[in-house]
């Protein structure tokens, strides 16, 4: 048996390791849950501190608001609401952490496919709205296009392509192509944003009071750029990439945001593929893992235990 071991999978030798320990995974997990409401009680419905416990269902403590009169538990109104097999929560926030492929963390789990579907963009729904709310210093801007997938749709808005087809149109047509604006200061602050058109008034309403006044803004030679600036009391820096101008005075480049476009390009391509109507949860899941001390599960599973919307 002992020698069996060495040939058991990441998640069967965690599994051995609780057996072992005799600790039942659910029941800690569940405490863990109810920590929150003990140090930060608050109703999810009327957001009132006023509540009372209220019996209990499936393991988990039921909660009565004195203030609206509504039951709750812990994960009513966050991202693990309803969701089944609470020991395995854990292992698959590892296999998001590992940047895994749906089918690869439905196996290791032992979860069906759907589940596993259910579950990635259930616990990508708080970190794709984790965003920069202020840059300041010197502010890097650049755009970068996505293809547009219909990819799990079963009526398609337009005629199918075979895989490295052309476009049908040249340039950034909205029919082939999804820009995705980056801002990132140097204190690593990223904001990002799915725009129809990069344009001077969506440039404009997506970056409103996010962009410190009296900052530096350094982009290419794109020119809502140039009305952005002013509008914002911004020093602008305009780079001539194509024309080989990609640094003034040693200072000031794109080169972080490129980087950083580079790396979410080769992380992103694992997955083959991803449809256009998830791309701001895939968008967040790396923004979240490009900040090493974010690589815990831990600290991934205390934010699935925020309310939505707060």
């Amino acid at each position: 048996m002992i020698a069996e071991l060495e040939n058991l999978t990441d998640s069967q030798v965690r599994y051995v390791a609780k057996l072992l320990k005799g600790a039942d995974s659910v029941s800690q997990l569940v405490s863990e849950l109810e920590e929150r409401m003990v140090e930060r009680p608050e109703c999810p419905h009327c957001h009132s501190s006023l509540i009372n416990r209220h019996g209990k269902v499936n393991k988990m403590q039921r909660y009565r608001c004195k203030n609206c009169g509504k039951t709750f538990v812990a994960t009513t109104a966050t991202p693990l609401a309803r969701l089944r097999y609470k020991e395995l929560w854990i292992d698959y926030i590892r296999c998001m952490l590992d940047s895994k492929a749906l089918r690869k963390c439905a196996d290791e789990c032992g979860i069906n496919l759907k589940t596993s579907f259910r579950w990635r963009h259930r616990f990508l729904a708080l970190p794709s709205v984790l965003k920069a709310t202020k840059l300041e210093g010197i502010i890097e801007a650049d755009e970068t296009l996505f293809p547009y997938s219909e990819k799990g749709s079963k009526q398609l808005t337009r005629q199918p392509r075979k895989r490295g087809m052309k476009a049908k149109k040249r340039g950034r047509s909205k029919e082939d192509w999804v820009p995705v604006l980056t801002v990132r200061d140097r204190a690593k602050n990223t904001y990002e944003a799915i725009l129809p058109n990069i344009t001077t008034t969506a440039l404009h309403q997506e970056l409103a009071g996010k962009l410190e006044k009296d900052s530096v803004l350094c982009s290419d030679g794109y020119k809502p750029y140039i009305a952005l600036s002013a509008k914002n009391d911004l020093i602008h820096k305009r780079l001539d990439v194509a024309g080989g101008v990609q640094v003034i005075d040693k200072v000031f480049h794109i080169q972080n945001v490129n980087a950083y476009h580079s790396r979410l390009k080769a992380w992103i391509g694992r997955f083959h593929g991803v449809a256009t109507k998830y791309l701001d949860h895939y968008l967040g899941w790396f923004r979240y893992m490009d900040t090493p001390e974010n690589l815990n599960e831990n600290k991934l599973f205390s934010i699935q235990q925020q309310l939505m919307g707060t």
